[in-house]
């Protein structure tokens, strides 16, 4: 794995730690919606971290869907729903103001749970595919 994508992935892996400190943190200082949104951000930037190691260009989107498109893995389906899942969780918790578009999210602790736990499922199976890839 070349360094630079090493840093794209150790980069990743502070989103996910953020993602878990904001639901175990205390009362003043928990967010379930930033949990979320750091969930969205560690899935970037390890799909960013992909692109990098496969020579490829790194855009400045925040579409997790167009994101692993671009990397061309093959996801499982339950990654790829994921992924589509969690994509329009990105928006919600940096602009209050937006308009909902037909979306309401509600942040509680098992759905920050939820995401958490689902977005380290797919980190792993990416950071495997990123470690395969050397062999």
């Amino acid at each position: 794995m070349q360094d630079i994508t090493k840093r794209w992935v150790d980069f990743a892996k502070e989103d996910l730690k953020a993602a878990e400190a904001l639901i175990i943190a205390p009362e003043s200082f928990r967010s379930y919606q930033l949990s979320v949104l750091h969930c969205h951000q560690a899935v970037e930037k390890i799909l960013k971290a992909v692109l990098v190691e496969q020579g490829k260009e790194v855009l400045k989107i925040h579409d997790l869907a167009r994101l692993a498109l671009l990397t061309e893995m093959k996801l499982p389906h339950e990654h790829d729903d994921f992924i589509r899942e969690l994509d329009p969780h990105y928006t919600p918790p940096r602009y209050p103001d937006l308009p909902s578009r037909g979306r309401s999210f509600h942040y509680n602790e098992p759905a920050a749970r939820s995401y958490l736990e689902r977005t380290k499922q797919l980190f792993v199976w990416i950071e495997q595919q990123l470690i395969s890839s050397q062999s």
